[in-house]
């Protein structure tokens, strides 16, 4: 049982949602308007840019090519920044000679513009400076930083910024946060200087250098300084795919502390902007994040639509994480109870990852395409899934996945009247559970799962009058009163009462009974610690034990937290204790202040049948 405390506000969705979600499905943007191919220098480095960030740098490099040649491609800024992006990309592919190259024509074009210096560093440094350095790369660079230092006191021809740039990439792969922070703050000092002095600064390097520092800022868990950076890029001149991280960061920061209205319309512009630019994998991110709020927010089919758009930006960018996200998406689609729906995609998940053979992938799919089946009351389908899902668990060492397939499956047996079948399941699902438990089990096991199996098991070897049952519920209690889970203690208290009524061990059963009802009263579940008194009394009135069944019903009575239903079936259990001790007049009030409560509206009202209780057979274990 999940145990809720106050929820919390929630939030209103933007009322156009729904039309910006389908417009990206759609694959038209509604924040720019449709994009043509740019007809300046400028723009072709833009494009050059999200080419990169989208991982196509076979077409950020054709951009850069073409940037050279479109009006304003012979601007010396912009020649300069078109140079470097061709020799990054280079760089990213490997091809050496095509870097040297390109950092040779920048060099020339800077040598050109009155900045040798930085024009000759920037030859001798080669790829130091356009990529994250190696370790020895990184000392050469410290070798160079204080000489830039003390040259950027009175000239603009140096490399400095891009030094401290790389330095900052080197201590933020070595976790080193704060001297990141540092040299990065110290770089945009040195531009925004040349900016107020008239010097000609390219402003894609003011605002990656921004995002770095947001980014920073954020893994070194100072968020409000991260979105307060990522407000300095988003007031200022970027290309798209870095205006949408930014608001991808801000939708994350607003999300953390409880902002849900602002993240998710952050997470929406991040959505929008990202798929613009064609990063695709930035699109499914920040619409995985999307879909996750809406859900919280409660609305189901807003998170549907999400999670679409989320596969569908995956699937076009063919980015790895799409088959977790589809996997996401058929979940949604059970929670939304769109069972035939959810099958569909589930299947077609299931056949991608049965082709790709990724087992623990496959697995997944099967598990919740078994619950979709389930729902549509096809249960030997599902039971086939989820024997699958088990074997190829197994397959993949992932023991307690497989033990809680066996578990679904015994519950889903066992409501079909079928214990038997139930007991074998159940009984596989304690064997992997006790390997977990093992010396020689994971390390990353889930320690729930063998008293689960043991509680499942032990109910079900009770109800077909096997006293080992018990035994095996001794085991479940004790394991949870290891793990201080008082609840599970209680409810596995529960069970073993019921369990010894099954094996017609009356006074054990309601001592057991008693015990589970002040246990769950401590945990402070009033209506289980009812449900389990009410279970003793009547198991004293089978025994013709009617006064103190009469006592005990008459406790659960005056209980002023008690449910309407309990209420009912106390007083009707009174009416027949009374009846066996010949008060007929006490017998016929109870009876008249069982039908007073029938008719009483209870707010809290849950069906249930009296005298008795969730044994956890009948819940839904699902697997994330």
């Amino acid at each position: 049982m999940t145990e809720h405390d106050g929820a919390e506000p929630t939030p209103e969705l933007p009322d156009d949602l729904t039309a910006r979600l389908n417009a990206v499905l759609a694959r038209r943007s509604l924040t720019g308007g449709p994009q043509g191919e740019p007809d300046t220098a400028r723009g072709w480095l833009d494009v050059s840019y999200e080419a990169a960030y989208a991982e196509d740098l076979a077409r950020a490099s054709r951009a850069a090519e073409t940037g050279l040649t479109a009006p304003g491609g012979h601007d010396p800024v912009n020649r300069a920044s078109l140079y470097r992006a061709l020799a990054s990309v280079a760089a990213l592919t490997g091809d050496h000679a095509a870097a040297t190259r390109h950092i040779a024509d920048r060099a020339r074009v800077l040598a050109e513009s009155g900045y040798p210096h930085q024009a000759r560093l920037e030859a001798e440094l080669g790829t130091m400076l356009l990529r994250e350095p190696e370790s020895f790369e990184a000392t050469v660079l410290e070798g160079v930083l204080e000489g830039e230092r003390t040259r950027s006191a009175h000239s603009v021809d140096t490399v400095l910024p891009d030094v401290l740039v790389a330095l900052a990439v080197r201590h933020v792969e070595d976790g080193r946060f704060d001297p990141a922070v540092d040299l990065l703050e110290e770089c945009l000092e040195i531009l925004d200087a040349r900016l107020a002095a008239g010097v000609p600064v390219p402003p894609e390097s003011l605002a990656s250098t921004r995002m770095f520092l947001a980014h920073v800022h954020l893994m070194g868990h100072e968020p409000e300084r991260s979105a307060k950076v990522a407000d300095e890029v988003l007031a200022g001149q970027a290309n798209r795919a870095v205006r949408a991280a930014m608001w991808m960061l801000k939708a994350v920061v607003a999300h953390e502390r409880g902002d849900s209205a602002t993240a998710i319309l952050d997470a929406l512009r991040s959505v929008e902007l990202h798929a613009a630019a064609g990063v695709r994998k930035g699109a499914a991110s920040a619409a995985a994040l999307l879909a996750g709020m809406a859900d919280d927010a409660g609305d189901q089919q807003a998170s549907i639509l999400a999670w679409k758009v989320a596969v569908a930006q995956a699937e076009q960018g063919e980015v790895p994480e799409a088959s977790d996200l589809t996997l996401a998406l058929g979940h949604q689609l059970l929670e939304a109870e769109e069972h035939a729906l959810a099958e569909r995609v589930l299947a077609g998940l299931v056949r991608r990852e049965e082709a790709a053979r990724r087992l623990p992938g496959l697995a997944r799919a099967l598990v919740d395409l078994g619950h979709a089946a389930r729902h549509q009351n096809r249960p030997a389908e599902a039971l086939e899934h989820w024997g699958r899902a088990a074997t190829l668990f197994e397959q993949a060492g992932a023991t307690d996945e497989a033990a809680r397939m066996y578990l679904a499956s015994g519950a889903l047996l066992n409501r079909q009247e079928k214990p038997e079948e139930a007991a074998e399941r159940f009984s596989r699902a304690v064997d992997l559970a006790r390997q977990d438990e093992g010396p020689d089990g994971p390390e990353d096991n889930d320690p729930a799962v063998l008293p689960q199996a043991l509680h499942a098991l032990g109910h079900v070897l009770c109800e077909l009058g096997e006293e080992r049952g018990v035994a095996l519920l001794d085991e479940a209690i004790a394991l949870a009163q290891d793990s201080s889970a008082s609840w599970y203690e209680a409810d596995f208290t529960d069970t073993r009462a019921r369990g010894l009524w099954a094996l017609r061990k009356g006074a054990a059963a309601v001592s057991s009974a008693l015990t589970a009802a002040d246990l769950f009263a401590a945990s402070e579940d009033a209506m289980a610690s009812s449900n389990a008194e009410l279970f003793a009394a009547y198991v004293l009135l089978e025994q013709e034990r009617a006064e103190e069944a009469a006592s005990l019903f008459r406790m659960i009575t005056e209980q002023e937290d008690t449910a309407r239903y309990l209420r009912m079936a106390a007083w009707l259990g009174l009416a027949q204790s009374l009846d066996l001790s010949g008060d007929e007049e006490g017998a016929t009030k109870a009876r008249l202040e069982a039908d007073a409560a029938a008719s009483t509206e209870d707010p809290d009202d849950e069906t249930g049948q009296a005298g008795t209780a969730d044994s956890g057979l009948d819940s839904d274990p699902e697997t994330d």
